[in-house]
């Protein structure tokens, strides 16, 4: 059985600070957080964080845009960075002798970011680009359309990259006052993966993080939930995308329910065995793409099926997944389908347990979203813990009202 060595400090100026320790690793993984994504903006400032993940690559104080790539680059190590509607994250891989440096070059970056209005203007256009992309791939599309209807009313709502409209209208005031919550009112995660040692790494954050001043409760934006139907059509497609799907509240960071739903969804749509694609693809031969999904935040789990087909077999597709959808809540697992499910996630665990950037993953994402770091061992318990009639009983208190919402994105007609 794998034994992790999870340690966690938090700092006067409002720092967690975490670290997975892997004494058989030659390499580091070491990132940092901001608890700030697109569900955090307004209307008119939608993209902000977004634009702040780019803006700070263009150069700091002391290290050119060139400068930050090569210091990582050149050691062979990679430095990575993603915004997500609930948080930004910055992050690299390198040899585990240059975990020091690593953390020079994030923290310059979060620190002391230039925000030259020459790059401004240039990253501008480069979003804007990505932006465009983005509205070529229907999937992307149909994602967002649905987080638009089904999350209207509150921040989750927002596209993570903005549009084009308010990526034109972000000023440079607006990063620096970005910048400046970063510096006094939000709580920032550093995290480590690999052979490090967490004193030693903690000094180091103490160190580069110097000019962290302090850290007050992030901004609460409560979520809101809709039960409705939208379509959008779209010239250049061939196919019809849909996601149906829900989510539930999750304020009280229930554990019991967050497993049963990682169960459930494997069972039902995640993988090749699913029930979902066995029904759709394989039997039927209705869609190439589909799956289902599950979407972790502070204060609401969400849940959906996507799926990808010509336009007449929509309907068809999406009743078949439905009427497995109820099955599945009238008669529960079929016979050594937990079993199976329950292996599917555990052999998932330990595969992971050998990446140190999967292991820094996982502590960023349990302390930004719980609020808390399980070990692999304390997870493994909990999923081995689940009888068929607890899974079943949970999904079916849940999924009873949940407001379900339809989003499409087809052809537009010829």
């Amino acid at each position: 059985m794998l034994r992790q060595k999870i340690l966690r400090t938090e700092l006067d100026n409002g720092i967690t600070v975490l670290t997975d320790y892997m004494p058989g690793a030659y390499s580091a993984n070491v990132g940092a957080w901001i608890p700030r994504g697109s569900r955090h903006e307004t209307a008119e400032t939608n993209g902000l964080a977004h634009f702040y993940e780019h803006l700070v690559f263009k150069g700091t104080e002391k290290r050119s845009a060139f400068e930050i790539a090569h210091t990582i680059e050149d050691r062979g190590g990679n430095l990575e960075a993603y915004t997500t509607r609930q948080e930004t994250g910055f992050y690299a891989q390198v040899v585990r002798e240059d975990v020091p440096l690593a953390l020079d070059v994030i923290s310059d970056m979060l620190m002391h970011p230039r925000f030259d209005s020459k790059e401004i203007e240039k990253e501008r256009k480069v979003i804007i680009e990505e932006v465009h992309s983005y509205d070529d791939i229907a999937e992307e599309c149909v994602g967002d359309l649905f987080n638009a209807i089904h999350y209207k009313g509150c921040g989750l709502e927002f596209p993570i990259a903005g549009t084009v409209k308010t990526v034109k209208g972000l000023t440079r005031t607006d990063l620096l006052e970005y910048e400046r919550q970063v510096l006094e009112d939000l709580p920032l995660t550093v995290c480590a993966a690999g052979k490090v040692d967490h004193e030693k790494f903690v000094e180091l954050v103490q160190q580069y993080f110097e000019a962290k001043k302090s850290a007050k409760k992030p901004f609460a934006n409560p979520y809101k939930a809709n039960a409705l139907q939208k379509t959008k059509t779209k010239k250049e497609l061939s196919q019809s995308n849909l996601f149906w799907g829900t989510s539930f509240d999750f304020a009280d960071g229930n554990m019991d329910f967050l497993r049963a739903l990682g169960l459930f969804n494997v069972a039902f749509g995640a993988d090749m065995g699913s029930r979902l694609f066995q029904k759709v693809r394989e039997e039927r031969g209705l869609a190439y793409s589909v799956y289902s999904i599950t979407d972790v935040f502070k204060d609401t789990l969400g849940w959906g099926v996507s799926l990808a087909t010509a336009p007449h077999k929509m309907n068809v597709a999406l009743s078949i997944a439905q009427k497995e959808f109820q099955n599945f809540l009238q008669n529960g697992f079929e016979k050594g389908e937990l079993e199976r499910t329950k292996m599917n996630v555990i052999g998932g665990l330990r595969i992971a347990a050998d990446s140190c950037e999967k292991r820094l993953m996982r502590l960023a994402d349990q302390s930004l979203h719980l609020g808390t770091v399980y070990s692999m061992v304390e997870t493994e318990a909990q999923v081995k813990a689940f009888s068929e009639e607890r899974v079943v009983e949970l999904l079916r208190e849940a999924f009873k009202d949940a407001p379900f919402a339809t989003a499409i994105v087809k052809p537009a007609k010829k």
